[in-house]
């Protein structure tokens, strides 16, 4: 009696063991469909992210070619060395015709950074939308929207994504190879009327994200002086570089892999 204690009358012995044989062959089924599930959708974002990647980077070359007039694509997106920069032009009437958002034209040597500069209403709209507007992860490389957009601040504040395709402000990571650094120390910004800024680079550093460094205004020229002087001092490679007051910067900045709190970010001083 002991042996049928909990089982139906009349209920065959054996049904009860069958049923938790059953029970054991359709949990293999269940984590097999579960984890196909898992793999199409993990499939479809990757995918559609790799879908948005080359329609900014077939976007970002139609603006290239919209600016320089230019009808063969260029290695890598970036102009080509052999080119002297400061002869570079850059069509601003053709691109305002695009967006009107767009105030510049940056383009660092032997990197991949040659984009169109754009500023909008706040800091969120080019996370999320390229220089022709259209909605993209990749975005834009933007200013600070509290920065003025002829450039003339003491410090203008610059962002762009790190993609992981090495596209919009990737490139900015190469300057931590100190090598590298000290070879290639020029930023070209291309702006409206046919100026070209040339910025010199002295300093590059992994920051937190709302450290000092983008600190856009001072209260006198001393504090300027001292920023400068700080910045330049912690950076990862140092260089003999006097600044005065009168001096003017850009900061770019990008983020750091795994690391959501911090970013990098390289600056330089416009050429006096």
């Amino acid at each position: 009696m002991g042996e049928n204690k909990g089982r139906k009358v009349g209920e065959d012995p054996g049904t009860e063991k069958e049923r938790k044989k059953g029970g054991s062959k359709l949990l293999p089924w269940i984590i097999i469909i579960v984890s196909a599930v898992v793999l199409v959708f993990a499939l479809l974002q990757i995918f559609d992210i790799g879908g948005e990647n080359i329609a900014s980077c077939q976007g970002y070359e139609t603006l290239r070619k919209v600016a320089t007039g230019e009808t063969e694509a260029t290695q890598g997106g970036a102009a080509s060395n052999a080119v002297d920069p400061r002869s570079r032009k850059i069509d601003f009437d053709a691109l305002r015709a695009v967006n009107e958002d767009i105030i510049g034209w940056i383009y660092i040597p032997n990197t991949d950074i040659d984009y169109p500069v754009t500023i909008g209403e706040d800091n969120d709209y080019y996370i999320s939308h390229s220089a022709d507007r259209k909605e993209n992860r990749a975005g834009a490389i933007f200013l600070d929207y509290q920065n003025e957009p002829d450039f003339s601040d003491a410090n203008t504040v610059i962002y762009g994504h790190r993609m992981n395709d090495g596209s919009m402000f990737a490139s900015l990571h190469k300057f931590e190879d100190e090598a590298f650094f000290r070879e290639n120390r020029y930023v070209y910004l291309y702006l409206p009327g046919g100026t070209v800024n040339v910025y010199d680079i002295f300093a590059a550093n992994v920051v937190g994200e709302t450290d000092e460094a983008y600190t856009r205004s001072f209260a006198d020229d001393d504090a300027f002086l001292d920023y400068l002087t700080k910045m330049k001092n912690r950076s990862a490679a140092a260089f003999n570089r006097e600044f005065t007051a009168q001096d003017r910067i850009i900061t770019l900045s990008t983020c750091v892999q795994y690391e959501d709190e911090n970013r990098y970010i390289v600056q330089a001083v416009l050429e006096r």
